[in-house]
């Protein structure tokens, strides 16, 4: 055996030295996902973000009658709007971070 493939032996054994071949190849701690049952999630339109996903309890709310709807459900596009275009406001000057420049 030559040097070159000693040492080319050395490097490539401990990389396979890091997991035992009988704990798979996937990482620990990553679930392997399924697609199934994704292509009918989104077929209702949007809910809101309140519910987390859940169109039952969506479709109960949407059945009980408007005065006594929660107000998340009953404004839910405004809702979406404000949680999409947050209000801003600008930043006022602070005299102490004015970069050194002394004030007066």
């Amino acid at each position: 055996m030559s040097t070159k493939t000693f040492i080319f032996l050395l490097a490539i054994v401990p990389c396979f030295c890091q997991r035992p071949f009988y704990a798979g190849l996937r990482p620990i701690g990553f679930p392997a996902s399924s697609s199934a049952g994704l292509s009918n999630r989104f077929e209702n339109g949007p809910i809101p973000a309140e519910l987390n996903g859940d169109r039952e309890y969506a479709s109960r709310l949407n059945s009980l009658p408007k005065e006594n709807q929660p107000f998340f459900f009953v404004n839910r596009d405004q809702v979406a709007n404000n949680l999409n275009n947050p209000q801003t406001y600008p930043l006022r000057s602070r005299g102490f971070n004015d970069n050194g420049r002394s004030r007066g």
